[in-house]
């Protein structure tokens, strides 16, 4: 009996040995990185995330110093099954910032996406500090409001953003704040757009008004204060008037000369800028030689008969 209270036993507990046998940590202060073999190489990685954790006191001083873990998985299906909750394919990171843990894709799945490793790092880990400072109110904030965070305090820049959002306010497709409260849209282009809505909703946000007021409302939200009371307080009107408010400045912001400022078109421009000089070029060279070509066939006066 006992044997096979043994036997039994032995095969619970293989399964779950094999599966952490697989994946290899390494620790910093604060993070602790679990990896594939030959998936990366963890010394830059919890370089990269602690020189981000460096640059955050104004949070990291207010919340638990307890470890950040960050898993780098190797396969599409190691992300989703170590996710544990349905994701978009599109998806190359996911942030759970309430027990602070991270899942990375492959580093080589991110680059045929066309991010780097380390943007993504980086908003991954501004996502659990944010998480963090306003626990109290977290479920609460708009996704919009929560990736736009993210990408601002992680310097986050995507230059297709740019080129997503032109493209959406010429042909009228913004969509409204209110509908990127709880979920992005599932396809890829949907979610890019929503991605670039919340990086210019906070950028606007700033320009208009600086980082003072910024700062006051997520103290606000780190205290438990809902984000429309939050607006309200600091701002002195709610999340429907800056919906508007910013949705109006967008074809200001965005109009033909801004076309310039995306370097896709501006090199675009310019190929084709170059393709025209040379099709002048060559042909007024035509033109020469067949005048050339004309002249030696008229017979001069002298040779005549």
């Amino acid at each position: 009996m006992n044997q096979v209270i043994k036997v039994v036993f032995l095969l619970l507990v293989l399964p779950a040995l094999s599966v952490s046998a697989s994946w290899k940590s390494s620790d910093s202060d604060h993070f602790r990185v679990y990896y594939r073999k030959n998936t990366i190489d963890p010394d830059s990685l919890l370089q990269i995330a602690e020189t981000f954790y460096a640059e955050m006191p104004r949070i990291t001083r207010h919340i638990s110093d307890e470890t950040i873990k960050v898993y780098v998985c190797d396969t599409q299906k190691a992300f989703q099954a170590s996710v544990h909750a349905p994701i978009q394919d599109w998806a190359v990171g996911c942030a759970f910032p309430l027990s602070r843990r991270i899942i990375l894709q492959n580093p080589k799945q991110i680059a045929v996406a066309k991010l780097q490793l380390a943007q993504v790092l980086r908003h991954e880990i501004a996502h659990v500090l944010f998480g963090q400072y306003t626990r109290k109110a977290v479920k609460g904030i708009p996704l919009w409001f929560v990736e736009g965070i993210a990408i601002h305090f992680s310097k986050e820049w995507v230059p297709g953003r740019h080129g997503t959002l032109l493209r959406s306010v010429f042909t009228k497709s913004v969509m409204p704040l209110h509908e990127l409260t709880e979920k992005f849209p599932d396809s890829s282009t949907g979610a890019d757009l929503a991605y670039a809505q919340s990086q210019d909703a906070l950028r606007w946000f700033v320009e208009v008004n600086g980082n003072a007021p910024l700062w006051s409302i997520i103290d606000r939200l780190h205290t438990g204060s809902n984000l429309n009371d939050a607006f309200k307080a600091v701002l002195g009107y709610d999340l429907i008037t800056f919906d508007m408010l910013w949705r109006e400045s967008l074809p200001k912001r965005y109009h033909w000369a801004s076309l310039l400022s995306s370097s896709y078109v501006f090199w675009g421009c310019l190929a084709v800028l170059f393709l025209f000089s040379y099709l002048i070029t060559w042909n007024r060279r035509r033109k020469r030689l067949n005048k050339l070509a004309q002249q030696e066939e008229v017979v001069d006066a002298f040779f005549r008969e």
